[in-house]
């Protein structure tokens, strides 16, 4: 068998929009070690926010794909639903939700049209 024939698909994971997709190429693109965004999805009609990682050298393994969540209460999922940052108050742990980027960290938030099934069920 060649090497072409053993390659594994890539998992395409289908955005809600161009802008969700623009965002992501914007967080790749800035001169950092790792660029971040979170992804927004539903969950049995939960909003669940979280950010896909990789725990490195697990065991044997080269790594341990990990996402870390929150499945969002009333209150936030009304804030969070409509905007496509989360600004973080440099002086203190406060979160802001926004349409646009603004100055201070502006972390991205890609809304995805479905739960891509490389996530399980979540509690």
């Amino acid at each position: 068998m060649d090497e072409v024939s053993e390659l594994r698909k890539v998992l395409p994971i289908r955005v809600s929009s161009l802008n969700d997709l623009v965002r992501i190429a914007v967080t790749y693109m800035t001169p950092v070690a790792q660029s971040v965004f979170l992804l927004k999805f539903r969950d049995r009609e939960r909003l669940i926010v979280g950010m896909l990682g990789l725990f490195r050298d697990y065991y044997k393994l080269y790594g341990l794909p990990v996402l870390y969540y929150h499945v969002c209460n009333s209150v936030e999922e009304e804030k969070i639903v409509q905007a496509n940052y989360i600004i973080v108050s440099s002086s203190d742990e406060r979160l802001e939700f926004s349409k646009v980027a603004k100055p201070g960290v502006s972390i991205p938030l890609v809304e995805l049209r479905i739960k891509p099934p490389i996530i399980p069920d979540l509690d």
